[in-house]
């Protein structure tokens, strides 16, 4: 399965994005929460790259895949591109025999960034249950426990790396190709430590992305005092991303320094947004009918651009940009929303009145957010 993953062309944006997929799909996991070692496969393979022209030049076109708005990648060193389509498919390099046989094995949901993940998910926990080479496991929970244990250079970390070049790559064990593949697999998963650190990988509140502009994750702020945005919103830190969590009627409270800000008490109604001439970052115009405040998009710049309550688009300096596309989302009123029109980090106001925001394939509902359309 292995690639070139010095060769990827994927950019900073999209690293993280992946690699935010990689411990959003590990989470909701009950079995095993030790993302780094996923992360290190992907970046040994493929050095995250999922879609065909983001790694180069080892690389081959695979099948369609709509998320990639062309072919997935495919491994170049099973078949050199030569039409007998036997190359790994996807950041994580599935393969089985040729394409066809590889979609009828594994799903076409390996063709997706979040389905190739899943399924590398389930990919390992079977071959570490059924390896000669890893321990004798009792239960299946003593298994989980040795995985969620493994540490970088700690206890259990070479042989983790044996299992990997062993079942994951299919290199002999013991062989000259074995201990090769061995060094590959640690330095593709140290190299991901490093790029964001321990406290991302494992603490509960990992730092904010490069480029991003709050913190601490869950802290609430007035726009223009800590974070950027209209001093009539509420923002909450997400992700290291001032996102917009209530548009404050009466004003929003700037509480002294280390408190959580507020929107002000009253009985006035929510305010009104209404910004015209706005694009998507393909850019389709934007309805001015469908915008209101808090509604926000990727401009083509790779800014976040907010709709605010002097009724014109703010550039809010955040950056947006990456492979994010977000399908069957809808605004409150019922109005569907194009995938090809979304972003990363776009915000708009959904069911229940709620903001939701797209991140990479999915739309994710801000905590304890209200929002209207006018």
């Amino acid at each position: 399965m292995l690639a070139e993953q010095s060769q990827s062309q994927v950019s900073a944006t999209v690293m993280r994005q992946r690699s935010d997929l990689i411990k959003a799909v590990l989470a909701a996991d009950p079995r095993v929460d030790n993302p780094l070692l996923w992360a290190g496969i992907a970046n040994t393979e493929t050095g995250m790259a999922h879609c065909y022209g983001e790694h180069a030049p080892y690389e081959c076109p695979g099948p369609y895949s709509p998320e990639c708005n062309g072919p997935v990648l495919a491994g170049y060193w099973d078949d050199y591109c030569d039409g007998s389509q036997e190359g790994g498919l996807g950041m994580f390099q599935f393969d089985y025999f040729t394409y066809p046989q590889t979609l009828a094995l594994y799903g076409n949901t390996i063709l997706t960034v979040q389905g190739n993940m899943t399924t590398a998910v389930q990919f390992v926990l079977d071959g570490a249950w059924n390896s000669g080479y890893t321990p004798a496991f009792s239960t299946k929970q003593d298994m989980y426990n040795w995985i969620n244990g493994i540490r970088v250079g700690g206890a259990g970390w070479d042989l983790w790396l044996g299992f990997l070049a062993n079942t994951y790559n299919g290199a002999a064990w013991g062989s000259a190709r074995w201990v090769t593949v061995k060094a590959e697999y640690d330095s593709g998963t140290r190299a991901m430590l490093n790029l964001y650190g321990e406290s991302y990988w494992y603490g509960t509140t990992p730092p904010p992305p490069a480029g991003t502009t709050c913190s601490p994750e869950g802290g609430l702020f007035c726009g223009n005092n800590g974070v950027p945005g209209d001093s009539n919103f509420l923002y909450v830190c997400k992700g290291g991303v001032p996102v917009v969590k209530q548009v404050c009627a009466n004003g929003c409270n700037r509480a002294p320094a280390g408190q959580a800000d507020s929107c002000l008490s009253g009985s006035s109604a929510p305010k009104t947004c209404s910004c015209a001439n706005g694009r998507y970052k393909n850019g389709n115009l934007i309805p001015q009918s469908l915008t209101y405040c808090g509604f926000r998009t990727c401009g083509s710049d790779n800014k976040l651009y907010e709709c605010g309550t002097g009724n014109q688009w703010v550039n809010t300096n955040v950056a947006c940009g990456g492979a994010c596309s977000c399908a069957s989302g809808a605004h409150v009123n019922g109005t569907v929303i194009n995938a090809a029109d979304t972003s990363c980090h776009m915000e708009v106001c959904g069911g229940g009145n709620t903001f939701y925001e797209c991140m990479g394939t999915s739309w994710s509902a801000v905590a304890g957010s209200s929002c209207r359309m006018n």
